[in-house]
């Protein structure tokens, strides 16, 4: 071979090898990257599939709970079941609407009023009133209302307060204030 051929030959040879180190230099950090890329999608495949066991489970469990039968006297959602509301509405309005119930009673300029549910009626009383057919209030503290009625004296509870029923004084004890 010629001088010229060598030196053809040896530049190519170079040339080629220079390439190839330049390629793998600019090629390094593309393969740092993308084998980072596929140890990410290793861990993210993994957390699918331990998703999946989650969500197999929560479905098995899902399906079990659908055999459960439950048998509810009351309606526990309805808010009224639970609360008394300012009209006199609530758990106590479903008693026997016949009773007179005591729905609250408040203070007002110094003085107790309450408020009774009476066959759907509501009333507002104080001291001293009467409301016929039901008779005269003739005291309401903060605990109870107490009413003269068909000549009984007859303590009405206010709500909240561990009675629950009407309760008969005799009026040696009114009079004695042991109410």
């Amino acid at each position: 071979m010629s001088e010229r051929s060598q030196t053809i030959w040896k530049l190519l040879v170079t040339f080629a090898i220079l390439s190839l180190i330049a390629g793998g230099f600019s090629l390094y950090p593309k393969n740092k990257k993308y084998g980072k890329i596929v140890a990410k999608s290793v861990r993210t495949f993994g957390t699918d599939k331990e998703l999946e066991n989650v969500i197999e489970y929560l479905e098995e469990r899902l399906k079990q709970r659908g055999f459960y039968q439950f048998s509810l006297q009351k309606q526990p959602m309805r808010l009224t079941n639970v609360l008394t509301l300012a009209d006199g509405s609530g758990p106590s309005s479903r008693r026997s609407r016949s009773a007179l119930r005591v729905s609250m009673i408040y203070q007002s300029q110094k003085k107790f009023q309450a408020q009774l549910n009476y066959r759907g009626k509501i009333y507002t009383v104080s001291n001293g009133e009467s409301i016929p057919s039901l008779g005269k209030v003739v005291h309401i503290d903060d605990k109870q209302v107490v009413m003269k009625r068909e000549n009984k004296i007859l303590s009405y509870p206010a709500p909240g307060t561990d009675r629950q029923d009407a309760l008969e004084i005799s009026a040696e004890d009114f009079k004695r204030g042991k109410i």
